[in-house]
């Protein structure tokens, strides 16, 4: 019997409380006077005939939160982990790095069950769920104290709650988002509850997340499973009203979103169908399992089905069984043939079909279905299997019974037509499919006898066997039936089930046991079928006060189930009833219930408190009338168990009292843990039961308190030496015959009454009997043990040796139990923590040792703990006879096993010693550490040589799974295989710093080299045990997002591109605004990042352009008045000067855009603030504002503008930015003022640009088009063609189409759309089918590009605008594909587009508008022939796209500028740019950067025309050269070369190109005032000067190039009247060649994919507009497309340790090429990536990374196209490149490193140059900062060889060795050295001495000098103690007189020479000396007949020279 763990408390659900002070439901409010009609109406709609009113007011259920130590480290371990990596990156790239760093079998993991299940978990808590009515109140806590209760949460529904449960997390969430509530503190339990209500199912999270679904169909029961959950609908609404159509009764639901679909059952005889029977209801299902019981009312059976997946041929089938089934019934039911012959016929079609129709008993002429089932079942047994039945009603379909059940009933044909034509609903596929896979065997129970089970449950027992376990409580018994391959793929159920009497019964999962309330009222805990004990629930104290009268006597009135055996008064009845049972009880079904493999059979008498009352029950399936109760209060019956969570349960009592209990669990501390595992692997189920049952009695005897953990261990001793027969009682005892009973009978027997015990205290014999009977004990009994268990230091008393018992059941096995637990005593060495525990192991092992004469494990245990010599005794009179009873004698024939002695082999590579023997389990550390030494040392080859698997058979461990195989790979480095070994092992760095010292200094050697060079691509797991944190942290890069909430998750804490220089105040993002006055609101207030500061450091240009850039400030205007100007002149001119000065202003926002570009997250509740257009000016001196009042200006000048500085503003928004949709779009559209209407619509069109536009909604689309804002739907329509290019998306088309005249039908409605507008969605077509060559577009735009103008009013202005879009959209259309689509053949698009360049007559419109332009325009007169001013610029550019890199000379040729001077009249100067920048594009690898291929553009036989002004004027004059064309020509052509070279080069810094372009914008720029400029004209030559500086810009995009910022500097301060050829277009041009040189602040530039090509061109059209209105040639809202062409490439590092951005060195290496390139410091723009092999950070400073193609490259790529920092790791003891930028204090720390003299006598202080690593400063101020303070000379040594360990590990960046070498330091200065120290130098010594290759890591010195240390104190012991030595050497053992005489020092110091150096006891009896002379040769040779060791003869030669001095000076 067993006690209660803490005492019994009255159980009160804890909702209840909360529940009545919760309102309830809200009430609708009543009206203030009601009408008769509302009062009736109200009272009818609350009368309910539905069930539901006699549903439970109240129920709860309660689950426990658990955890257990182990799991709750890693756990906040990997949470810690997880909180670091979402500071970085974001919790969804966290949560999906766990996935991929997390070995595949741990995402799917093989369930593994807990090697321990009798670990000393925690049970912590429990949560419970209470429904009351309406109310559910969701509880976590266990008592009801301020700190006990957590949380409470009250959830109210409108209706009655009917169900309410806990939920796994599976069912809410998906994978990555499990992992992600693992961020969250209570990452272990992210729970939420369902509530269903009466018509709908709601899931509440706890952290927030609610679901709501809703219910079609009323439920009668919920369950859950692994899949999600099951519904169950309503048996009674399951059928069609009218029709008793069956429906599908079963639903699964997989997630609250998800709908509910019907479950298909697929029955024995594999037959498919929904489960529609009434009869079948679902018993139990579990939340972690995918089993579900279910029982058959029809059959009165369990089945137990498998729920899974269904898979795509069920569904198939089950649809396709509606169809037939329709046509065949219907066919059945109007063929006339009476009811009867049609069921027949279907019923012989069943084998094939497997369904048949349901009848209805008045159709059915023959037996009804009922008798037909005992008919079939009379027959043959396989006829009743479940489901297999073939008259079961037709599971294929209920459409099928609906069809069938219409034709019995005589239906018109009329009806019929009627039904057929209402078209039927798509069904719900089927999701889950219940495949059945046992059904119960209840042979020879009478049907009658056959119930529903109540309860069930899955219990896993101790041995590791599962059952499902199901209680019949009509007829008190628990149904156990073994599942063998549980949670494997091939489950099998036996097909006998076990039973057990049971009144009640819960399954204590964790526990693994289970409660029973037995047929008697008594408590019973079985694991499996096994009874493990009774317990005992002490009364609680005060008895409800109704029963106040006692009328039985006090045995009775204890309110405890286990009473008395005769307390209760028998009536003579009762033993009529049980012989009556008896003689019944032969035809039951269940006759042995008694534990038969462990009850012997033994006299009633015995037993017969326990019998009576199992007895009485067991027999009989009908649970007669509790007689025996009727004189008990009805408050001492319990009658119910329920909510079983961790170890406690609650009592029901029959007065509805309820109980809550807690079951003690087996043991409190990890030794012992550890010991019952190991007794796990070598006992067999039985005998590993027969300890359980006795320890778990023997520690929780009723009145037992906690223990310490010394009584902990001393009972578990007593009990297992019990158990192994060595403690029976002396042959002097009188009792001898009775003591047997101790080992038969481990049931508990009678409870006995306090009485008996006062007499027996003092009778000793009996009262030990007693205890090893486990029956009840005292406080007395405690000390008693306490007082006789411990042996006697010197015992030659024979009186204490115990007898052996050799019937006790582990007996037999005592040398297998012994070995066991010695293989974990040698584990427990490997593992600091459990150093305490082993004096207690190994005291118990070595007097085992003695009792069983094993010398060698004598030796073994005097060696650890010298203290054990005194100890001889034998405790136990064991002898040979015995032992040849005794199993497993083999394994102790071998000398005791040593892990440490192994290893030592292992590293000397021994080849011939014994493999160390493994035991799953017991020893896997042991195993591992010699696996990771061997690999270490001689390489995987040897990997299995040192060790073997050892198993026991039919040990308890076989009923487990095995381990997965560990495969490493054979063909990398040593130290890559060392890293997958320990990830196999799942060892971490935390697990390797528990390893002894000299191991993990092995091991940690071994992983530097993998530092060195560590493994590419490998998991983050990987990464952290090399210690290379920076290389974890790329491991994550491929996760990483923009994060939700703050944009870059934890700002304050990691800098990325966008950190603010200053750091902010608060943790807010934006910056907290610093102060109002800082701000400029210029829109570029955030772009003074730390990035930007690293990059130029060295001066003023981000400052620069910021100011350039403004456009926010009125502009200074510093006009003088000149004398003798009137005041109004003045101010006219001051005016002037600043509509000139308007100009430029009007262009900044395109600049400002493309510096600002992407830099903004935005919250997603703030406004987009827009920065002003200022269009005034302002007096430097006077301050006086300007504004243009005097002359005349164009009214609508700001138009376009104030849409530029839109897009400036909506381009910020960075594409990363989360929760950009219609609310917010819509939210920041301006409320007032025409102007912000234009602002807005740039806004938006920058909000497509960079793909935002997406998530707009068409609602919010129609609105804004529906205004008819001309620049809205031109902002609206290119931005959603943008968001959705190349997509050819259906829904933009149409959009785009109403706005296009072409692509409508001939016959719509004309609308009136502005010229712009349709020149956008010219533009959109062309984005939207970008490179798809579609036919029909491309016909259309082709069209589009000769549109005559016309007819009347219409296309007559901005026509050349709309040809030339209509000429790139087909170029994007048909980009880079030329001429292969076949589809496009027929068009003959090269020959049009070459006619539509050059001319010719017009050809006649073809497409569905041709009839409109029968019609001529009213205001262009064209001619016949095609106006090539039109049509030139885009069919040009068209060629120039559709051929791109084509390299097709045909078509370049057509582009070839004219090489003779009459040709050179046909063509207009600036068509000549667009033909070259077209044939650049076709002749796309031609382009070169160099000035020869530039000059070589323009044609030779023309250049000695040019008026160079080099030449001498005299030269004769040709008169007829036009100068004029030939320059014009010169500059185009040039300008257009400029261009390719530019669009090539673009982003790549390119240096030749760079010189080239230079020098020309020098030569243009020097033009103006020579022969040159006045031939060309300064607009010719400003337009061309334009078109360089795009180009060269292009080529520097993103890298700030400071000289190219001259002159962008000097071409746009030319502003005033002077400069009348300046315009817009100019300033245009300048500002956005500044925006391109500082892209995106920086960290942005152009990529080379042909689509980016294209957008450039389409932006940078080189014809800039001539005022800010201008759209003739080019829509200025293309400027814009540049966005698309943009990509980051910017290399960001950032030192992981101190989270700041960093400087550092990174090369390249490029394909093709063989060496690498330096890079100019990092931060830097990368080479284009797909031309590179490899990137690496090349730093001294720095660790190494490397980036390389098909490894890592993907980490690389994320990080880019996120502009994420990548983490790299400073070296210690090196400062960066700004702290230290000329390297001098580097210096100093290299002088350090590399002389090796200096290390010797190092200083402090310069130690302190270190001081910026995180543990120097502490580890310095602690141990070696020593001022002030004396020290004594020992002290002195000390700090100084501290000093030279802590110097080693900073300087040589070891920091993780330093605890190494401290904790070596400790074992070699120990003032009392051990075996541990010893063995720890032995190993290093073996080490150092064999280790294959040099030692990167370690000191060789230092180690050395520490070895020095302990041998100089090794060889002083020697000395001193040399007399016991001698001894020791003479003579078997140390004799306990002579070990008495010496010190425990001195003995300790002997023992540890002798483990030094491996003497054995009687060593030299085998030296004969006697003969010939004794001399030092002589010696030598005597030892080395002896096979010793050089190392042991050196010791012994010592031992004697010690000697002969002692001798001597005696």
């Amino acid at each position: 019997m067993i006690a209660v763990a803490e005492p019994p408390l009255e159980f009160i659900p804890r909702g209840r409380q909360a529940a009545e002070d919760h309102p309830g439901p809200s009430e609708p409010p009543l009206p203030k006077c009601l009408s008769a009609e509302h009062l009736l109406l109200q009272r009818l709609q609350n009368v309910n005939i539905s069930s539901a009113t006699e549903e439970a007011q109240e129920f709860w259920c309660i689950r426990e939160i658990y955890d257990d130590y182990e799991a709750s480290y890693e756990r906040a371990q990997r949470r810690q982990q997880l909180i670091e990596q979402t500071k970085k990156c974001g919790p969804k790239a966290a949560a999906a790095t766990q996935l991929t760093s997390l070995p595949q079998q741990l995402l799917n993991p093989v369930q593994q069950r807990r090697e321990e299940p009798m670990c000393d978990y925690i049970v912590n808590n429990e949560e419970e769920l209470y429904v009351n009515k309406n109310t559910v109140i969701w509880t976590q806590g266990l008592n009801d104290d301020d700190d006990g209760v957590y949380k409470r949460m009250c959830f109210t529904c409108d209706t009655p709650v009917k169900f309410a449960c806990f939920l796994n997390r599976r069912f809410v969430r998906g994978r990555l988002a499990q992992l992600r509530a693992s961020v969250q503190p209570e990452d272990d339990n992210l729970t939420a509850i369902c509530v269903v209500d009466q018509d709908a199912l709601r899931v509440y999270c706890d952290d927030g997340d609610d679901f709501l679904a809703n219910l079609d169909f009323p439920i009668s029961k919920l369950w859950q499973t692994v899949h999600g959950l099951l519904l169950e609908k309503d048996s009674s609404n399951a059928l069609v009203s009218h029709l008793s159509i069956p429906m599908p009764r079963l639903f699964s639901m997989s997630h609250p979103l998800h709908e509910a679909c019907p479950v298909i059952l697929k029955t024995s005889t594999n037959s498919t169908g929904y489960m529609t029977e009434p009869e079948y209801s679902v018993v139990f299902t579990a939340e972690d399992s995918d089993l579900v019981l279910l029982y058959d009312a029809k059959f009165f059976k369990h089945f137990v089905a498998r729920l899974r997946k269904v898979t795509p041929e069920e569904v198939n089938y089950v649809s396709q069984q509606q169809q037939q089934d329709l046509l065949t019934h219907t066919q059945q039911g109007h063929r006339g043939t009476p009811g009867c012959t049609s069921s027949i016929l279907s019923f012989s079609s069943t084998k094939n079909t497997g369904a048949t129709p349901k009848r209805t008993e008045t159709s059915f002429a023959m037996p009804t279905p009922q008798n037909f089932s005992k008919f079939g079942l009379s027959q043959s047994q396989s006829f009743s299997g479940v489901l297999g039945q073939s008259n079961r009603a037709s599971l294929a379909s209920p459409l099928s019974q609906l069809q069938n059940s219409i034709s019995q009933q005589s239906l018109s044909i009329k009806d019929m037509r009627k039904m057929t034509h209402v078209k039927p609903a798509k069904p719900i596929e089927p999701e889950m499919c219940l495949e059945h896979i046992w059904t119960e065997n209840t042979y020879g129970t009478q049907r009658e006898f056959c119930e529903m089970a109540t309860r069930a449950f899955i219990h896993t027992d101790l041995v590791g066997q599962t059952y499902l376990c199901y209680l019949l409580a009509r007829s008190c018994r628990l149904q156990m039936v073994l599942l063998n391959g549980y949670d494997t793929s091939d489950l099998q159920l036996s097909t006998l089930a076990s039973t057990l009497p049971a009144k009640d019964a819960v399954g204590l999962q964790r526990l693994h046991m289970i409660a029973v309330l037995d047929p008697g009222g008594n408590l019973i805990l079985y694991t499996g079928t096994v009874l493990i004990s009774k317990v005992h629930i002490t009364p609680l104290l005060t008895a409800p006060t109704t029963t106040a009268t006692t009328t039985a006597s006090t045995a009775t009135a204890t309110p405890t189930p286990a009473t008395a055996p005769g307390s209760a008064p028998h009536t003579p009845m009762q033993g009529t009833v049980q012989s009556h049972l008896k003689a019944s009880s032969s035809s039951s079904s269940f006759v042995e219930v008694r534990r038969s493999s462990l009850l012997p059979t033994k006299a009633a008498a015995d037993l017969n408190a326990f019998d009576e009352e199992l007895e009485l029950h067991m027999l009989s399936p009908i649970q007669p009338q509790p007689m025996s109760y009727t004189q008990k209060k009805a408050h001492n019956i319990c009658k119910a168990l329920r909510d079983p969570a961790g170890n406690r349960l609650t009592l029901v009592y029959a007065t509805g009292r309820m109980l809550r209990i807690a079951l003690p669990l087996l043991n409190d501390t990890r030794l012992i843990t550890r010991c019952v595992a190991a007794l796990r692997q070598v006992l067999n189920p039985s005998q590993f039961l027969h300890f359980i049952i006795r320890w778990y009695s023997a520690r929780n005897p009723p009145g037992s308190r906690d223990y310490s953990i010394e009584q902990e261990w001393q009972l578990f001793r007593s009990t297992l030496l019990g158990l192994m027969g060595c403690m029976a009682a002396s042959s002097s005892s009188s009792e001898q015959p009775d003591v047997d009973e101790s080992y038969e009978r481990c049931a508990t027997p009678p409870f006995q009454m306090p009485e008996m015990f006062s007499g027996a205290a003092q009778d000793e014999p009996k009262k030990r009997r007693k205890y090893n009977d486990c029956e009840a004990y005292t406080d007395d009994d405690w000390e008693f043990l306490l007082m006789h268990t411990t042996f006697a230091p010197c015992g030659g008393d024979a009186s204490h040796a115990y007898s052996v018992d050799v019937t006790a059941p582990l007996f037999r096995v005592l040398p297998a139990v012994f070995y066991g637990l010695h293989m974990l005593y040698e584990d427990l060495k490997l593992d600091s923590v459990f150093n305490s525990g082993l004096i207690y192991l190994g005291t118990f092992l070595h007097q085992l040792a003695i009792d069983m004469q094993l010398d060698s494990y004598i030796f073994h245990y005097h060696l650890d703990f010298p203290e054990l010599t005194h100890k001889t005794t034998k405790m136990t009179m064991l002898s040979s006879e015995h032992g040849a009873l005794m199993l497993y004698q083999e394994l102790l024939r071998m000398p005791a096993p040593s892990i440490y002695a192994q290893l030592e082999h292992v590293l000397l590579g021994r080849e011939e010693v014994v493999p160390y023997s493994y035991v799953e389990c017991i020893n896997e550390r042991s195993r591992n550490l010699v696996q990771l030494v061997s690999l270490a040392m001689h390489g995987h080859t040897k990997l299995k040589h040192w060790w073997q698997l050892l198993e026991l058979f039919g040990a308890v461990q076989s009923n487990y799974p095995r381990r997965p195989k560990r495969s490493i790979t054979a063909d990398i480095p040593r130290c890559h295989q060392l890293l997958e070994l320990l990830l196999c092992m799942q060892l971490t760095r935390r697990d390797i710093e528990r390893l002894p010292a000299a191991v993990h200094l092995i091991v940690a050697e071994a992983l530097e080299k993998a530092r060195l060079s560590p493994p590419m691509g490998c998991s983050q797991a990987t990464y952290e045990l090399i210690l290379r944190p920076e290389l974890a942290a790329h491991a994550q890069l491929p996760f990483l997002e923009a994060t939700l909430g703050q944009p870059h998750c934890g700002r304050v804490y990691k800098e990325d591109s966008l950190s603010p220089r200053c750091a902010p105040s608060s943790g807010e993002w934006p910056m907290s605004e610093p102060d109002a006055e800082q701000l400029r609101h210029d829109g570029m207030d955030n772009m003074d990042t730390k990035l930007l500061r690293l990059r130029f450091p060295d001066d003023m240009r981000v400052e620069e352009v910021r100011r350039l850039l403004n456009s926010a400030e009125p502009v200074a205007i510093e006009v003088q008045q000149s004398p003798g100007t009137s005041d109004h002149e003045f101010i006219e001119e001051q005016e002037k000067q600043l509509f000139a000065l308007c100009a430029r202003t009007m262009t900044l926002p395109l600049g400002r855009g493309m510096f600002t570009l992407r830099t903004l997250l935005p919250r997603p509740s703030d406004n987009m603030p827009m920065p002003k257009l200022c269009l005034v000016g302002r007096e430097p001196i006077k301050g006086t504002t300007i504004e243009m009042q005097q002359i005349e200006f164009p009214a609508n000048m700001h138009m376009w503008p104030s849409f530029h500085n839109g897009v400036a503003t909506g381009l910020k928004i960075s594409p990363q930015a989360l929760d950009i949709d219609s609310t917010w779009i819509v939210y920041n559209k301006p409320k007032t003022q025409a102007n912000n209407a234009l602002e807005h619509a740039g806004f938006l069109m920058a909000l497509g640009l960079n793909g935002h536009l997406k998530s707009l909604s068409f609602m919010s689309i129609y609105k804004y088009l529906v205004k008819c804002d001309e620049m809205t739907s031109v902002g609206l329509l290119l931005g959603i063609s943008a968001a959705h290019r190349g997509s050819m998306d259906t829904r933009t088309t149409k959009l785009l189409s109403v706005h296009l005249e072409a692509l409508l039908p001939a016959t719509a409605m004309e609308l009136d759309i502005p010229q712009s507008t349709q020149v956008a969605s010219l533009m959109g077509i062309g984005l939207l089918y970008q490179g798809s060559a579609k036919r029909h577009i491309a016909e259309v735009l082709l069209q589009e590009i000769g549109r005559p103008p016309g007819p009347e009013m219409e296309n007559s202005v901005e026509r050349e605008s709309y040809a030339m879009t209509a000429g790139l959209a087909l170029g994007l259309v048909t980009l880079g594909q030329g001429e292969s689509p076949a589809g496009l053949r027929d068009l003959q698009l090269p020959d049009t587009l070459h006619y539509y360049m050059v001319g010719g007559v017009k050809r006649p419109i073809g497409g569905s508008q041709k009839e409109k332009y029968r019609l001529p325009s009213f205001q262009v007169r064209e001619g016949d022939s095609v106006n090539i001013d039109v049509t030139a610029p885009g069919a040009t550019l068209a060629l120039g796209l559709m051929f791109f890199d084509s390299g097709n000379v045909a078509i370049a040729e057509w582009m070839k500028p004219p090489d003779s001077r009459y040709l050179l009249d046909m063509v207009r100067p600036d068509f000549l740019l667009l033909r070259t920048i077209a044939r650049g594009l076709i002749l796309w690898q031609d382009v070169q950067p160099d000035n020869e291929w530039f000059q070589a553009q323009f044609p030779q036989t023309l250049r000695v025309h040019l008026r160079l002004p080099t030449r001498d004027d005299e030269q004769p004059e040709d008169n007829d050269v036009d100068y004029e064309a030939i320059t014009q020509a010169y500059c185009n052509i040039l300008a257009g070369a400029a261009f390719c070279i530019g669009l090539k080069y673009a982003g790549t810094e390119n240096p030749v190109a760079f010189t080239t372009l230079r020098a020309v914008i020098k030569e243009f720029l020097g033009f103006p005032g020579t022969p040159m400029g006045e031939c060309a004209g300064r607009t010719t030559i400003e337009s061309c000067l334009m078109v360089l500086l795009i180009s060269i810009s292009l080529v520097f995009a993103g890298s700030g190039n400071c000289e190219i910022l001259r002159i962008i500097r000097y071409l746009r301060s030319r502003v005033g009247p002077q400069y009348p050829h300046i315009t817009y277009g100019s300033h245009m041009a300048i500002h956005m060649s500044l925006g391109l040189l500082f892209l995106g602040a920086g960290r942005y530039t152009i990529a080379k994919t042909p689509e980016s090509i294209a957008a450039l061109v389409c932006a940078f059209f080189p014809k800039f507009p001539i005022h800010s209105n201008d759209n003739r040639y080019h829509l200025q809202a293309l400027r814009h497309l540049y966005v698309l062409a943009v990509e980051p490439r910017l290399f960001l590092p950032r030192d992981i340790d101190t989270h700041q951005l960093c400087l550092c060195n990174i090369s390249v290496l490029e394909v093709g090429a063989n060496e690498m390139r330096r890079l100019p410091i990092a931060p830097c723009i990368l080479p284009e990536l797909s031309t590179l092999q490899q990137v690496i950070v090349e730093d001294e400073n720095y660790w190494p990374v490397c980036f390389e193609r098909s490894r890592n490259w993907h980490q690389l790529e994320k990080a880019l196209e996120l502009c994420a920092p990548i983490d790299i790791k400073k070296r210690t003891g090196r400062l960066s490149h700004l702290e230290d930028p000329d390297r001098l204090k580097s210096m100093l720390a290299q002088t350090l490193t590399t002389e090796q003299s200096i290390c010797w006598q190092v200083d402090v202080n310069d130690l302190q140059q270190f001081a910026s690593e995180r543990l120097v400063k502490p580890f310095l101020s602690r141990f070696l900062q020593t001022k002030g303070t004396t020290l004594s000379f020992s002290e002195l040594a000390k700090r100084h060889q501290l000093m030279l360990l802590f110097y080693n590990a900073v300087v040589k960046d070891r920091m993780h060795l330093l605890p190494v070498y401290l904790t070596l330091y400790d074992h070699v200065t120990r003032q009392m050295a051990n075996n541990n120290d010893v063995w720890q130098v032995k190993l290093i010594d073996a080490y150092l001495g064999k280790s294959p290759s040099e030692h990167t890591l370690i000191s060789v010195e230092l180690i050395q000098m520490m070895q020095e240390l302990f041998k100089v104190q090794l060889e002083g012991s020697t000395r001193e103690l040399c007399v016991p030595l001698r001894e020791f050497l003479c003579q078997k053992r140390l004799e306990p007189s002579y070990v008495a005489c010496i010190s425990a020092q001195d003995l300790q110091r002997v023992y540890c020479v002798i483990n030094y150096y491996n003497l054995m006891p009687d060593l030299l009896n085998g030296v004969d000396m006697s003969n010939g002379p004794i001399n030092y040769l002589r010696i030598m040779y005597e030892f080395q007949q002896l096979n010793l060791s050089p190392h042991t003869i050196f010791g012994l030669l010592k031992i004697f020279q010690s000697l002969r001095c002692a001798f001597n000076l005696e």
